[in-house]
């Protein structure tokens, strides 16, 4: 009976989400080790939806609570991973209208009266890592993000989760890479 406990306590461990470490920029990388793969095809990918291209090696994983209504505005992130040169991609998707180079997305504390604003710049991979990656540190400050359409002021996430559906995709793209 001990064992069994240890091991359910062990398990809930592995596959707790942390929501307050922040990721260094400068250690990002899209390079995973075989093992960390395995464990999120083993224990994370039931939270996904899965497209598969064999032909070019590629796995697209979007998360099942992601915003799937696109007559809107919309914005998500997809884990694509190609198993044969062992890399995976935060890749934005977001709806074709508006432009993801010069994206802006600002900021507002909830608790006090900061606020910023955080900029796609390019619109190569390694900037949208950077880019989400800079939403993703700002996430556990507790702030609202929204984009200016015009003159309405639109939240980035519709609810929490399509939110949360973002942050948790990002965990596991720097659990994958070994950054958290």
């Amino acid at each position: 009976m001990k064992k069994f406990i240890l091991l359910f306590f062990l398990s809930c461990m592995a596959c707790s989400v942390n929501t307050s470490k922040k990721v260094e920029l400068e250690k990002l990388r899209f390079s995973y080790t075989d093992d960390a793969y395995i464990f999120f095809r083993n224990m994370r990918q039931s939270q996904y939806d899965l497209e598969v291209m064999e032909e070019g090696g590629w796995r697209i994983y979007r998360h099942e609570d992601r915003q799937e209504d696109t007559t809107d505005f919309y914005f998500n992130v997809t884990l694509v991973v190609n198993w044969r040169v062992n890399r995976v991609y935060p890749i934005i998707e977001m709806t074709e209208r508006y432009k993801k180079e010069g994206l802006t997305v600002k900021w507002k504390a909830l608790e006090s009266e900061n606020s910023g604003e955080i900029k796609l710049e390019g619109n190569r991979r390694r900037d949208e890592m950077l880019f989400v990656t800079k939403l993703y540190n700002k996430m556990t400050e507790e702030v609202e993000f929204f984009i200016s359409i015009g003159n309405k002021k639109t939240p980035l996430f519709p609810n929490t989760d399509a939110k949360e559906a973002f942050r948790i995709s990002l965990y596991d793209f720097y659990r994958m890479t070994a950054l958290l």
